[in-house]
Order: structure tokens, then sequence, then C-alpha cells
């Protein structure tokens, strides 16, 4: 019996040998895993820092502080990569002038948004019909508001005025008579074409006189194709041409004036 209990004895105290053992195995493999960490942190500290050799402690600590930021936003190492070393390179040269990092780029999260945002694209040129489209619908729509209100208030004007072949025609010639007004004051903005003012004015009462002139022309044609509408046609009609012109806005960049 004693025998059988000194055995018992024995291997109870060889198990918790081995646990701590095991235990103290363990420690030294967590602290081992510890420091080889923080070794490859400070390895990768020193390659950061190394690439910005040259550079000011604030530029430093800037681009540091903005390669850090990137990397936490997931942004392409091998961009980053890159841009770091171009932003490394225009600091060089432009530090020994008195320009800071903040002062060239604003933050470094404000950077940060940049970069990731991509360049701002360029805004393109307004073609000379695309402005008299848009002036044309905004005329059209103008009109077609007036036509409304004034059939509303006085049934009979809208007859006297004209109707649907005048809304057109009109419309039409005011949309090209303003882009081509609209176009000589960007020529003479841009100085391509130093086009006198008196000329300008002259080209302005000209074309009022054409639209006039044209406009009491229709007008006066009679016919079902220049008969008056309904107010309510005409507003309808006011409506679904804001529409239109909105939505032309957004899908291919309609503009009144090319600057």
């Amino acid at each position: 019996m004693t025998e059988k209990k000194a055995a018992e004895e024995t291997k109870t105290t060889a198990g918790e040998n081995t646990v701590e053992e095991n235990k103290q195995r363990n420690q030294k493999v967590a602290q081992q895993q510890a420091a080889n960490l923080e070794e490859k942190k400070a390895e990768g500290v020193k390659v950061v820092v190394s690439k910005f050799a040259g550079l000011t402690k604030r530029s430093e600590d800037y681009l540091f502080r903005l390669n850090k930021i990137l990397e936490e936003r997931h942004y392409d190492p091998a961009k980053r990569e890159a841009i770091i070393e171009e932003l490394t390179l225009e600091l060089r040269e432009k530090q020994s002038k008195g320009f800071t990092a903040r002062r060239l780029y604003g933050t470094p999260s404000e950077k940060a948004d940049s970069i990731i945002a991509g360049p701002k694209k360029e805004a393109q040129p307004v073609t000379f019909w695309k402005m008299a489209l848009d002036n044309g619908l905004m005329m059209f729509m103008l009109f077609c508001a007036m036509y409304a209100i004034m059939g509303m208030v006085s049934p009979k004007s809208v007859k006297v005025n004209g109707g649907v072949l005048t809304l057109l025609v009109t419309s039409v010639l005011a949309g090209v008579g303003m882009a081509f007004f609209y176009q000589m004051a960007a020529d003479r903005k841009a100085k391509k074409q130093r086009l006198p003012f008196w000329k300008m004015l002259l080209w302005s009462l000209i074309l009022v006189v054409v639209w006039l002139l044209v406009f009491t022309g229709v007008a006066a044609i009679p016919g079902i194709l220049n008969a008056g509408l309904n107010p309510i046609v005409y507003a309808v009609l006011a409506v679904l041409v804001f529409g239109l012109r909105y939505y032309l806005k957004k899908k291919i960049g309609l503009r009144s004036q090319p600057f």
C-alpha cells in the first residue's frame, strides 16, 4: 500500500514538473516573438526614416505621418512609395527656400485625402452647340411658363403672341444668339479675339432686333402649327423641359456660358 502511494506521488510530482517546464518554455517563446516583432518594427522605422534623409525634422515627421495614414487606409503600397519619394524630392528642394510641408500640402490627413481622391478632372471647354442647346431649352422653358401664366390671367393674350411654331422658332433663335454672344465674350476675355466693346454692343443690338423681327413674323403665321395651347399644357411643357435640361446638364455637361 505504501509503495503504491509513493508511486502515485512520484507520478504527480513529475506531471507538475512537466507543466511548469512547458509554461516556462511558452513564456520564453512569447518573449522571443515579442522581441523579434519590436526589432522588425524598429527596422521598418529605420527604413522609412532613411528615405527622408536630408529633410528637416518637421518635413520628416510630416512624411512619416502621411505614409502612416496612407498605410492605415490600405492605399496601394507601390503607389504610396512612389508618392512619398516624389514628395521627399520636392521637399528637399523647397525647404531650402523656406517652404514647409504643411504650407505646400496642408495637413497630412488633407494631403492623404487628395492623394486617394486622385487629381481633379479639368473642366472640358463648352462647345458652341452645347451653349446654344442649353440657352434654347432655357428660353423655351421660360416662354412656356410665361404663356401658362398669361393664359390663366388673360386667355386672349396667348393667341395674340403666337403659338407652338412661334415658341419653337424664337427659342432656337434665342439659344443660338445667346451662344454667339457668350462666345464673343469668352474670346474677348481670353484675348483670342480682342473685339472692341462697341462692336459687342452693336452685335447685341443686332441680335435683339433680329429676334424681334423673327418673333413678329412667325407669330403672324396662321394655321394649326402655330395655334395656341391650353395654359396647363404650357405649364406641363415647362416642367418637362426643365427636367430634360437638368438631365442633359448631368449627362453631357450642358452650360449656358463657356466661363
